[in-house]
């Protein structure tokens, strides 16, 4: 069944001049009745949430963001403003393991399952999800080809970990009141991918420079000190260079045949291995530039540090830019917020299924820094983007686009704050988006604000999340301040 900143700490003059030129703009928004009705109304248009979605991919004209510093100058009314303008500080928060269906799938008017199909041909019920899951479930490179096995999207029953079928199970408004009053309120994009096939650690390198550098796998050793480029030990799995057109089509025939006799088997002979400390231009590199500031907010020796693998980045000035996440709270409060952030949280917030890991103190944890934006005068000119870097093995319906040998994998969650953000008929004048993104479609919003030409074909022809804003109305600025969860095993303190 199926439901329907400038660098931190910014020169006074600098600040205050963009500011004037945004209250002179949001002034002139506000004195055009049509923009004044829609924001009062919550509604995105006379026809309703439809005029604002489509399954095709097909992005509202009102929200295209241009490649110019500048962006766009819409003449057809004097309430629009341009994206360089109203967003000057993007947020991209990316939490583990999470599947659409998993947590979205019963969202009302969301592209959801309530319902998936086995490998075996039949169809069960998504059960309630508990807080804490009983251990991971495979979500590797070949484990999202089996699941998707060619489309079908039934092969979830067979990936290693779900033999009791957990991967079969679904959150509710009940069990992530706050992430649903998000989507209530801002955006949920319903047709969010991952970047690629899995796992994490390549994962998070499309989310720093859209590219894994053919990269497909996490690291193969776990058992000495330090992490990818301080520790000598670390290898991982890649495409090998030099590929031929027939190898791709190929490659793309063993994928589609994943579960058949040996069809993994000869896909593995494309692959290499790879020390886990190279050099590929990341999206920080094109930021310090372009003298536009940047932080990397992670911890430090983790699978999610993929900065700690680029050796430019570890072994030059730019790595005391990649802090420890806390310090994101600390810069928020002491206006030192940078204009872009990437912020990977702390393991026992991050969501990854298994060892003891709540979902609850993780939807704290994300509540207590956006709860930081909103509260200071950061909010009005903020586009925070949350989302969860691979499927985890949990079910989603949504047969994925194919771009590349790479992907893109399964949906994820994707909830999108902002002022800015396209209203709609959600609960609280919020809407779903279905425009079709992966995680460049965030790293070529970031460029397109600033004027920055794009790294590769992932980000050139990644959508810049223009379904999800709207600059031709006023902005939505009321704050949506809300509490942390007392009923969580641990984070009930988060505030």
């Amino acid at each position: 069944m199926r439901v329907r900143t400038g660098p931190a700490n910014p020169e006074r003059g600098v600040f205050r001049g963009r500011m004037a030129r945004r209250l002179a703009l949001l002034a002139a928004a506000l004195l055009v009745p049509t923009g004044l009705a829609a924001c009062e109304s919550g509604d995105a248009s006379p026809e309703g949430p439809g005029a604002s979605r489509s399954s095709a991919g097909q992005s509202p004209p009102s929200a295209s963001v241009s490649t110019s510093p500048s962006g766009p100058t819409p003449s057809s009314s004097p309430a629009s403003i341009a994206p360089s303008e109203a967003i000057e500080h993007v947020v991209f928060i990316v939490k583990e393991n999470r599947s659409f269906d998993h947590y979205f799938g019963r969202y009302p008017g969301a592209d959801g399952a309530t319902s998936g199909e086995t490998f075996e041909g039949e169809t069960i019920p998504l059960r309630d999800a508990p807080d804490v899951e009983p251990h991971d479930i495979a979500h590797g490179f070949s484990s999202a080809l089996q699941s998707i096995n060619d489309g079908r999207m039934n092969g979830f029953s067979i990936i290693g970990g779900n033999e009791e079928l957990n991967g079969y199970r679904q959150h509710s408004r009940r069990t992530m009141p706050n992430y649903w009053a998000y989507a209530d309120r801002f955006v949920l994009a319903d047709q969010f991918f991952t970047s690629m096939y899995g796992a994490t650690y390549p994962e998070h390198l499309y989310v720093a420079a859209a590219q894994s550098y053919k990269i497909i796998d996490n690291k193969t050793s776990t058992d000495s000190a330090g992490n990818y480029c301080d520790d000598p030990t670390e290898y991982s799995t890649r495409f090998r260079d030099g590929l031929t057109a027939g190898d791709v089509d190929r490659i793309l025939f063993l994928q589609d045949k994943i579960n058949e006799p040996g069809m993994r088997e000869e896909l593995t002979g494309y692959w290499e291995a790879i020390r886990l400390c190279f050099d590929i231009q990341v999206l920080p590199d094109v930021l310090e530039r372009a003298g536009i500031g940047w932080k990397y907010y992670v911890t430090a020796d983790r699978w999610m540090n993929v900065l700690q693998s680029i050796r430019h980045v570890r072994y030059g000035p730019m790595w005391s830019k990649v802090q420890h996440p806390s310090n994101f709270l600390t810069d928020v409060r002491s206006r030192q917020l940078p204009a872009v952030s990437w912020l990977i949280p702390p393991e026992p917030y991050n969501e990854h299924p298994g060892a003891g890991v709540s979902v609850c103190a993780g939807e704290n944890w994300t509540v207590q820094q956006v709860n930081a934006v909103m509260r200071s005068p950061y909010w009005q000119s903020t586009l925070i983007v949350v989302v969860w870097d691979d499927f985890g093995g949990y079910y989603d319906h949504v047969r994925p686009p194919r771009y590349d040998i790479m992907g893109p994998g399964p949906r994820t969650p994707a909830l999108i704050i902002s002022p800015w953000t396209q209203s709609g008929d959600s609960p609280d004048g919020g809407s779903i988006d279905s425009t079709t993104y992966e995680f460049s479609s965030v790293l070529r919003l970031i460029e397109d604000l600033h004027g920055l030409e794009p790294m590769t074909e992932r980000d050139r022809q990644a959508d810049p999340l223009t379904g999800a804003l709207d600059f031709t109305s006023p902005p939505r600025m009321e704050k949506l301040i809300l509490q942390p969860r007392k009923d969580c095993p641990y984070g009930t303190d988060l505030t």
